[in-house]
């Protein structure tokens, strides 16, 4: 008797993830992601560098920081330019931030209804609040925003921080993700 054993593979993609930064950490998550998806072919591509074209991708991982409340500028042109092919091609959005809570609004005001909708997931990669990394009024603001954070139950700051968590469950969807 002949027993056929179902072998089951993980699929490979082509999969872009395309990061705005200023300070660092929307680099750190992508660079982060792109390491546990070895089973893919990934490009990480910085939007401030490069202009990478969406469909030539099976998958897109889009997003970039929140400051003041706006998406830094050069994610809101490459989604300005590229909104067709981003809604034609399987996706996920993130943002880093310091709010978790605010995160719909401002995947809201960064991202057009029709990218929102077409996505996949929406999510928080978590924020550094970093004053170091600041300069003129963003140091001012950050440190204002530093003071203005809920002290824990034993009286110390929770500044907030990547999640590398929230990362690991992106990979692990893509990871098994078949092609389209």
């Amino acid at each position: 008797m002949i027993k056929w054993k179902k072998k089951i593979t993980e699929a490979h993609m082509k999969i872009l993830i395309a990061y705005a930064t200023k300070s660092g950490t929307a680099k750190e998550a992508a660079e982060l992601l792109a390491a546990d998806l070895q089973n893919h072919t990934v490009t990480v591509a910085d939007l401030g560098k490069n202009d990478p074209v969406a469909g030539d991708f099976d998958y897109i991982v889009l997003g970039g920081p929140i400051r003041a409340g706006r998406a830094h500028k050069a994610l809101r042109q490459y989604i300005k330019k590229q909104e067709k092919a981003l809604c034609a091609v399987p996706h996920t959005l993130f943002l880093c931030c310091a709010y978790a809570d605010l995160l719909m609004d401002y995947m809201e005001m960064t991202f057009p209804a029709a990218v929102r909708e077409s996505a996949d997931d929406m999510l928080y990669f978590g924020g550094v609040l970093d004053v170091s990394k600041q300069k003129g009024f963003e140091k001012w603001i950050a440190r204002m925003m530093r003071n203005s954070i809920i002290e824990d139950e034993d009286g110390e700051q929770v500044l907030p921080c990547l999640m590398p968590e929230h990362i690991r469950v992106l990979a692990d969807k893509l990871r098994l993700k078949k092609e389209n």
